[in-house]
């Protein structure tokens, strides 16, 4: 009896592991179809190839580390009739709630690739890091979240049914010798063993496998969906683990990137020493150049009243934000930080050195104006401690403005009331102000004021070949859209129109692209990640200042600040973390590019951060397109200033939290 409920066990875990590596290779096959494309594949034949095998590999993997505890404890309990009436019990339940998991998991995953065009990363911890009411009302809204449910439970009754059949009347099978039986038993356990280490060489299946080819979207089908979490997790706990800077690495870095020092400063300026300016800043919600691609001012306006400011004043399109979501964007921008948890992480106690305290030592109020709260990441609490002097969230703004409560969705006020209340307090400030504002409207659920007459709309027949499908009508999408621009158009409007409109700087640029857009890789790579900076500085600054604009300069979120600085401060000095004037008259070339956490431009073109990365040119000049069949290897010096940046910003800030080390 005994030998025939270890082999029932050997059985039941095979069938197990079958079923959990059809469950992701369905997964994978169901994104592999509907994300990309044959004509992007047609010369990466072999890629595909390795992608399927590579990824077999983590899916047999995951299998194997799952279900290692059944099959063990199978055996262990196998020679008793009561431990084993106990293992029968729970075998069901276990198989039922693995399968539960992986393929949660899997849809899970296929919904956050259509968004965010990643796997599951550390970014997806941080959704549960917002609002997580907020978060779950809007996947509510925007995915099916009832019948991918009904799925994933379905996908988990099947197989803990069939483990019930097969465990409920155990067959008796003609016994083997113990020999054979202990043979097998060893084979088994070592191929168990062999699929969960994922290789029988000297290092097990690693992440670095995963690098499957130069197509981004090959390298983010590979892993599965739990194995995707796992690295995700252990970026996590990293990402909020700080030591000691080591000062030699500080100085060896700085080489590679041939950056002098982290520190710089203005140039004497006496007209802003008399005359310092207001400055804004709006870090827009979702303000995406993806989306932007598909504005048309007769059928399908995207900008509304921001459309002239956006033809008279400096725009740079060759922009990149830093990070991909929210929250990381804000911490790079305003706090120096390439942790995106900052604000609520074991260093929420530290003033570091930011932007906030540069405009403080000149004399300026620092006021934080948002439509949404700002109990959000414990930024009422943090953006005071960085040298912020007065936090406005939707709680200020409705007090002030008691009929925006009619307007209040689970992220916020609508956007118009940040910018109201803006107007108000530089029309009464007599110090000068640096004002952060911080969008929410162009975000899911995507809702207007009904007293918003939107310009004319149209779901084109370009869009819609990008719009990602989802319960939210795109029309909402595009009138949301609109209405964020507009609103920030019409500040701009109300600026300029008055006497601030001689000494407001007023700067805008986007948090992270739009969603649920798909980007056809790699020529739409760069495309996918833009954002605009749109910079407007009074003719009178510019008359007493040096600038030339050349709209074709690269840029990015790290530009944003050392430009501000040189049109408001005389002589003040600053930290650039590897920023830039934007407008200086002879661009700096060791700094002259744009980062994102997945991508690099210059003005050749731009680079894909894989391991290794690889580079595409320009399509043409002034273009976002990619030439999709010039991709090639990067040099290794160039290979070397990709890597060693990254490197740096966290280098920073593990100086700021924790100080130098020789």
């Amino acid at each position: 009896m005994t030998s025939s409920l270890i082999r029932l066990v050997f059985r039941l875990t095979w069938l197990t592991m079958l079923w959990l590596a059809l469950i992701f290779l369905s997964a994978r096959y169901f994104m592999f179809s509907l994300f990309t494309t044959a004509a992007a594949l047609a010369n990466y034949g072999q890629d595909v190839q390795r992608m399927w095998f590579t990824g077999l590999r983590y899916d047999l993997r995951i299998a194997g580390i799952a279900l290692a505890p059944l099959l063990l404890s199978g055996l262990l309990l196998a020679s008793w009739q009561g431990s084993w009436q106990w293992w029968r019990r729970c075998a069901p339940s276990f198989i039922g709630l693995i399968s539960l998991i992986a393929a949660g998991a899997a849809i899970g995953n296929f919904y956050y690739y259509q968004t965010y065009h990643q796997h599951f990363n550390v970014f997806a911890f941080g959704l549960f890091e917002d609002d997580t009411q907020a978060v779950l009302a809007n996947m509510n809204q925007d995915y099916p979240v009832i019948k991918a449910s009904l799925v994933a439970l379905l996908l988990s009754i099947i197989p803990s049914v069939l483990a019930y059949l097969q465990l409920r009347r155990v067959k008796v099978m003609r016994p083997w010798p113990w020999p054979t039986l202990v043979v097998y038993s060893f084979i088994c356990i070592s191929l168990v063993f062999i699929l969960a280490r994922g290789s029988v060489g000297t290092f097990p299946l690693r992440r670095a496998n995963a690098q499957v080819s130069e197509l981004t979207v090959l390298n983010q089908l590979t892993p599965n969906a739990v194995m995707a979490l796992s690295w995700a997790s252990k970026d996590r706990k990293l990402d909020v683990a700080f030591t000691p800077a080591s000062s030699q690495q500080g100085k060896q870095l700085l080489q590679t990137l041939n950056f002098a020092s982290l520190d710089d400063h203005t140039l004497p300026n006496d007209y802003l020493t008399e005359h310092p300016p207001h400055v804004v800043l709006a870090l827009m919600e979702s303000l995406g150049t993806n989306m932007l691609a598909f504005d048309d001012q007769h059928h399908n306006d995207l900008l509304g009243r921001l459309r002239p400011h956006f033809t008279q004043d400096f725009l740079f399109k060759r922009f990149l934000s830093q990070d991909n979501g929210t929250a990381p964007s804000l911490a790079a921008l305003f706090f120096n930080s390439p942790v995106q948890s900052i604000s609520h992480s074991s260093a929420q106690g530290i003033d570091l050195d930011t932007p906030f305290d540069i405009y403080k030592k000149a004399g300026y109020r620092n006021i934080f104006i948002s439509p949404g709260n700002m109990m959000w990441r414990n930024l009422v609490n943090y953006l005071p401690l960085q040298g912020v002097d007065q936090v406005f969230d939707q709680n200020a703004l409705l007090a002030r403005y008691p009929e925006a409560a009619q307007y209040l969705t689970a992220w916020g006020l609508p956007d118009e009331y940040a910018y109201r209340l803006a107007e108000t307090l530089l029309a009464e400030s007599e110090q000068p102000l640096f004002i952060s504002i911080l969008s929410v409207t162009n975000h899911p659920p995507y809702v207007t004021p009904d007293t918003y007459q939107p310009s004319p709309i149209t779901v084109s027949e370009k869009y819609q070949k990008h719009a990602e499908d989802g319960a939210i009508e795109q029309l909402n999408i595009l009138t949301t859209f609109q209405y964020a621009t507009d609103a920030l158009g019409g500040f701009i409007n109300h600026v300029k129109d008055s006497e601030l409109g001689e000494r407001t700087v007023i700067a805008a640029t986007g948090d992270h692209q739009m969603r649920r857009i798909k980007a056809f890789y790699p020529q739409e790579q760069v495309l996918d990640r833009a954002v605009p900076f749109y910079l407007y500085v009074p003719k009178p600054i510019l008359k007493h200042t040096q600038w030339q604009f050349d709209e074709e300069r690269v840029g990015s979120h790290k530009d944003i600040m050392p430009t501000l600085y040189h049109y408001s401060l005389s002589q003040q000095p600053y930290l650039t973390l590897g920023g830039r004037n934007m407008l200086a008259p002879k661009d700096d070339p060791s700094r002259a590019f744009g980062y994102n956490v997945l991508l690099w431009i210059d003005e050749q073109g731009a680079y894909v951060l894989n391991e290794p990365p690889v580079f595409y040119p320009w399509q043409t000049d002034q273009s976002l397109q990619l030439d999709k069949n010039k991709g090639q290897a990067v040099k290794e010096a160039q290979a070397a200033r990709l890597a060693a940046y990254p490197k740096l910003l966290r280098w920073h800030i593990n100086q700021q939290i924790k100080g130098s080390a020789p």
